[in-house]
């Protein structure tokens, strides 16, 4: 569903030159941590192929995903608190806390934005930082809005 709406909307609605919001990198960051990495990481390859396959990008969405996926278990060592989730929990706000989950989804995000506008553009200037930051932080709150919406509950 998410990956609709990224294909649908998101990818239509051009907020700015510098503002490029990804909904689907929630899929990668929601998974349990106990997913093994085989799966890890051949899902954010389907994902992000599936993106590219309707963004007419040659690989760049996979390649992103990939790289978020592999990092995510190092990531959760810094920035998630031991002992919180049980095996198969998913990661989201109400389940680790706001403050932590701030900090991990947002490296993941920004990882994921940096890495796919360096190989959009194969290059690094000022202009492709603050593309990054800003798409990150506008793509962070709607996962945020998107959270409040669906996991209200759980």
């Amino acid at each position: 569903m998410f990956t609709m709406i990224q294909i649908l909307i998101l990818n239509e609605v051009m907020f700015s030159a510098y503002i490029n919001p990804f909904l689907y990198v929630l899929l990668i960051i929601m998974l349990p941590l106990k997913t093994p990495k085989w799966f890890l990481l051949t899902y954010a390859f389907c994902c992000g192929l599936f993106i590219d396959l309707f963004s007419s990008s040659l690989g760049f969405h996979s390649s992103a995903t990939v790289l978020i996926a592999f990092l995510k278990p190092s990531i959760s060592k810094i920035t998630i608190p031991h002992n919180i989730l049980g095996e198969n929990d998913e990661i989201i706000t109400h389940k680790i806390g706001i403050k932590a989950y701030l900090t991990f989804a947002f490296i993941l995000i920004f990882i994921h934005h940096l890495s796919l506008f360096f190989i959009e553009h194969l290059s690094f200037n000022f202009n492709i930082l603050i593309k990054t930051i800003l798409s990150s932080l506008i793509s962070l709150i709607i996962i945020l809005i998107t959270q409040q919406f669906f996991y209200r509950n759980k």
